[in-house]
């Protein structure tokens, strides 16, 4: 005997459940409104909670599938289908051989898969040497471009003197 359909409880639960949680939000928030407090709304909810659980003790339990009918390797030697002797490991044996025979997978399709997981893993050791003499570059790179930029300003102060010392010529020679 079922008291609510399932709609019902799902929509009870939902319902339940959302004012529990408005309620803890409330308390701690501590919001209220009017007489809505969060105290109320937790207390109102787990009640509901409480009778959904209650009702629900009413329901009659789920049906059990034989799933043993469907797939006879979960019972062994006691399935009600056809009658089989082999054990669940041959039958899965067989499964995966009959897999392969369908993609077609020869010992040839095997090896090329196997030396394309060995070219790639070379191709990946490759990469991280490459990787490495890339970071050695850049250092030195960046190293070339600091003693440039050293040099540089080394070479600005030099024109700015050698420009005062023109600049002196200049203004002994125009007061002659």
């Amino acid at each position: 005997m079922r008291l609510l359909n399932k709609t019902q409880m799902n929509f009870a639960y939902g319902m339940g459940a959302a004012i529990v949680i408005i309620g803890a939000l409330m308390k701690i928030t501590h919001f209220s409104a009017g007489f809505l407090t969060g105290n109320l709304m937790l207390t109102i909810g787990l009640v509901t909670e409480a009778i959904i659980f209650a009702l629900s003790a009413f329901d009659p339990p789920a049906e059990d599938y034989a799933w043993e009918e469907v797939y006879p390797e979960l019972a062994g030697s006691k399935s009600s289908g056809p009658k089989d002797k082999k054990s669940p490991k041959a039958l899965m044996s067989e499964k995966i051989d009959d897999m392969i025979k369908k993609a077609q997978l020869d010992q040839s399709v095997v090896n090329g898969l196997t030396q394309s997981i060995k070219d790639f893993e070379a191709s990946a050791k490759a990469g991280a040497n490459n990787a490495g003499e890339l970071a050695k570059i850049n250092k030195e790179f960046a190293d070339n471009a600091n003693k440039l930029t050293t040099q540089m300003e080394s070479l600005a102060k030099n024109l700015e003197s050698l420009n005062n010392v023109y600049g002196g010529v200049l203004n002994a020679m125009n007061k002659k």
